[in-house]
């Protein structure tokens, strides 16, 4: 969905992709960030083909991942993009992909580990907030939803990609969403992700 950017994936060629997690993976988490989501790549496609959104904005990316929707900002000339993933080494990757990308200006990058989720939203500075395939579960659903409302509140944009996960069809999230663009999945991702054929942006708004 995205050829205009270039990503270090873990992909059926690579062997770590057929090894079973265990003492010898050479990972301690999950390699998450190995992978392009289908959420991420819709969120993604969207910041390319609707640059004017982002354009001399501050972007939290949150849960980055590979750094697809990050490097994406750059492209569109954000004024700064903080990448954010609990998982150190998804930032390390992300690194790797801005670099492969031409876009690496550290004044305008920045890194976080942190997990922002739940936390004080007034300690959140950005103007432009990015969640790409966030939503998998119900639980996770239940901690973004009320601190994505306080984000909303303090006037801060947030964008969703996702393909239709249980933590956003089964909760009251969608009541609060504004649908702007779905996207076809190509084939293989389609086969890769439990056969979701589409995948969605929304943008977040509150219900006063």
């Amino acid at each position: 969905m995205t050829p205009e950017i270039a990503l270090h994936l873990i992909t059926p060629k690579c062997a770590i992709y057929h090894q079973p997690i265990g003492d010898n993976f050479p990972f301690k988490n999950d390699p998450f960030w190995g992978f392009f989501w289908p959420g991420g790549q819709a969120l993604t496609r969207f910041i390319l083909e609707f640059k004017d959104l982002f354009r001399n904005r501050s972007i939290l990316d949150l849960g980055c991942g590979c750094g697809a929707s990050t490097i994406a900002a750059l492209q569109a000339q954000a004024s700064h993009v903080t990448a954010n993933d609990i998982d150190r080494v998804a930032l390390q990757a992300t690194l790797l992909n801005v670099e492969i990308n031409g876009v690496m200006n550290a004044s305008m990058l920045s890194l976080n580990d942190s997990n922002l989720v739940g936390c004080d939203s007034s300690a959140i500075d950005c103007d432009v907030v990015l969640i790409g395939d966030m939503f998998y579960d119900k639980d996770i659903a239940a901690d973004l939803h009320p601190w994505m409302q306080r984000l909303a509140r303090q006037g801060k944009e947030i964008f969703v990609g996702d393909p239709g996960r249980h933590g956003i069809t089964e909760t009251g999230v969608l009541r609060e969403m504004e649908h702007m663009v779905q996207y076809t999945l190509p084939n293989n991702v389609c086969l890769e992700n439990n056969g979701f054929s589409h995948v969605n942006v929304w943008k977040f708004r509150i219900n006063e």
